[in-house]
């Protein structure tokens, strides 16, 4: 029988859809507390930058939503508009839809492109904490501007060591330049877990905000 109290895969960020989705299923009743331990900052610290970029009564979409971090980050952010959300792991929806904060949830997998959600229907999309398992990087940020609307903002998160390895800052800048955004900020290093033994102060956070062309 698997311990559900060993995250020791967490670090190694598995890609396989059907690992994750198990992974995070088993966890999704004690994820919430377990990252309140770990000091966990990136919804809050993603909802600002968002913030900056859009109204805040913007159309928005919690892409790998997970239990509902994010999504509750951005309310507390004082946004009112509809926030969707989606995510590969069907028992964190079901703990998301228990905080009042999305309109929709769906079940869907990043690495199955393309997503079914109509061209240009929000007015910003945040993803955070999920591009670890997404290996076709390039890919879903297409994805996502497409289901966002011109002048509107995606912001992302990517961690440090990850960020380095799948040349990250190449493929954003590949990106702006086929004119999928029109620009894009890669902020410096951040803590990402550093009340997490495996993370600490070795793996940081990146997040990269964009505009959609």
């Amino acid at each position: 029988m698997s311990n559900e109290n060993d995250h020791s895969w967490l670090k190694q960020g598995s890609t396989s859809a059907a690992d994750v989705a198990k992974n995070y299923d088993d966890w999704a009743s004690t994820y919430n507390d377990d990252l309140v331990d770990w000091d966990y900052r990136s919804p809050a610290a993603a909802a600002r930058l968002l913030q900056a970029m859009v109204s805040s009564d913007a159309t928005i979409l919690d892409a790998g939503c997970g239990t509902g971090l994010t999504g509750s980050a951005l309310k507390a952010a004082d946004f009112t508009g509809p926030i969707d959300g989606t995510d590969i792991s069907q028992a964190s929806l079901d703990e998301a839809g228990t905080h009042g904060v999305y309109r929709n949830l769906r079940q869907a997998d990043m690495q199955k492109l393309p997503l079914d959600f109509a061209d240009d229907v929000y007015d910003g999309l945040i993803c955070i904490g999920v591009l670890t398992y997404v290996p076709d990087s390039g890919g879903v940020l297409r994805e996502f501007a497409r289901m966002v609307r011109p002048g509107g903002a995606v912001v992302i998160s990517q961690r440090s060591d990850l960020f380095q390895e799948r040349a990250f800052a190449k493929t954003i800048k590949g990106l702006t330049e086929a004119g999928i955004y029109a620009e894009a900020t890669i902020t410096e290093p951040q803590p990402y877990l550093p009340g997490n033994p495996d993370f600490g102060t070795e793996i940081e956070v990146l997040y990269v905000a964009m505009i959609v062309a």
